[in-house]
């Protein structure tokens, strides 16, 4: 069931409770969601989120690459092994390319390599993150999790085994949610962490350990993959290289490429940089992440050029840390942030 405004004035006369509610439904709050309605029958779960639960093509976002590790999870824990398999692409390992003359970028043979030359013992996938998130908040839903289409202005955290209370906004109503159990798989928007002042952002200090880096990505559909890859070769491994998760590097910056799209062709291409050797300012826009291609990565700036732009994306300050891994407000009553404070490291900054 989807909770909306108009729907909050005529079915909601009272206080919702709830086992658990969970705030974002991204990669992190969908799959604790349905861990739990899969391992505890008759849980009563809320998910919140401010975003249509249809999304578009272009709400998109990195971390698209699964390390193993979460492959067999989602696999094994969550049994989504033929979903997996039917609506998103394979992925075939990990390869690297470091330029032989970062001046002479144009083929793929102006590269050193490290290639994946068999195929992997564990499967995974690059995840088109759009199309992951809103199928399996509707498989959630159908499992009988409750979704509000809302945004989380406040949360009141409450001592011992008291409820904690989850304030919305939906539309221009407000509703308020209880639980024992919070999750907050909201992403950068660190509700629990802002609430009790459990971030680190400080790049002056060595908390971070010296880690200044932003990020520029981008996708890119109907590319021409023979302009780095020509196809399978069976003296070489099972399946093309087009499906691996790459790797390219230079100086203060690395770049990852892998495909999210078979039908359309369509690839996620981003460059991580640091920011003392490569300034935000000279790669924060489309432009300039061109530019930047064609000085160093001239493959690459081909590949964009010749297929269709679907969005951009620039963040400045990646790096951020907790005090505390695990929160515990009081008592027995803990606060759930293991998904998304694993987020990155599971599924992958790719």
């Amino acid at each position: 069931m989807t909770i909306t405004e108009a729907k909050v004035a005529t079915e909601l006369t009272e206080l919702e409770v709830y086992d658990v509610v969970i705030m974002g439904a991204g990669f992190a709050g969908n799959c604790q969601a349905r861990h739990l309605m899969l391992n505890i029958p008759g849980i009563k779960v809320a998910i919140i989120d401010p975003r249509s639960p249809e999304r578009d093509g272009k709400d998109l976002k990195v971390g698209e690459s699964l390390v193993e590790i979460t492959a067999m999870f989602l696999i094994k824990e969550l049994g989504l092994s033929e979903y997996l398999i039917e609506n998103h692409s394979p992925k075939y390992g990990l390869t690297f390319h470091w330029p032989k003359d970062s001046s002479d970028t144009q083929t793929i043979d102006d590269y050193h390599h490290i290639w994946v030359n068999g195929s992997p013992t564990i499967e995974s996938f690059h995840l088109n993150r759009a199309k992951f998130e809103r199928d399996i908040l509707k498989m959630n839903q159908e499992m009988g999790a409750t979704f509000y289409n809302g945004r989380v202005v406040d949360l009141d955290l409450t001592a011992e085994d008291e409820l904690h209370t989850v304030h919305i906004k939906l539309g221009d109503s407000k509703i308020a949610l209880q639980a024992k159990n919070l999750i907050d798989g909201a992403g950068r928007r660190f509700l629990i962490g802002k609430k009790t002042d459990n971030l680190i952002f400080d790049f002056d200090t060595d908390k971070l350990g010296g880690l200044n880096t932003g990020a520029a990505w981008l996708r890119v559909k109907n590319i021409d993959p023979k302009i780095f890859d020509q196809g399978y070769d069976p003296s070489l491994r099972g399946a093309s290289r087009y499906y691996t998760t790459h790797h390219w590097f230079g100086k203060g910056h690395w770049l990852w490429m892998l495909p999210i799209n078979t039908e359309e062709r369509e690839l996620s291409i981003g460059i991580t940089h640091h920011k003392n050797v490569i300034p935000s300012k000279d790669i924060n826009t489309v432009e300039k992440v061109k530019s930047f291609l064609k000085a160093n990565h001239s493959l690459l700036a081909e590949l964009i050029e010749g297929g269709d732009l679907v969005d951009f994306n620039y963040l400045p300050r990646l790096a951020h840390m907790s005090k505390k891994l695990f929160l515990r407000i009081i008592g027995m009553s803990w606060v759930m942030l293991l998904l998304c404070l694993t987020h990155f490291t599971l599924l992958g900054w790719f």
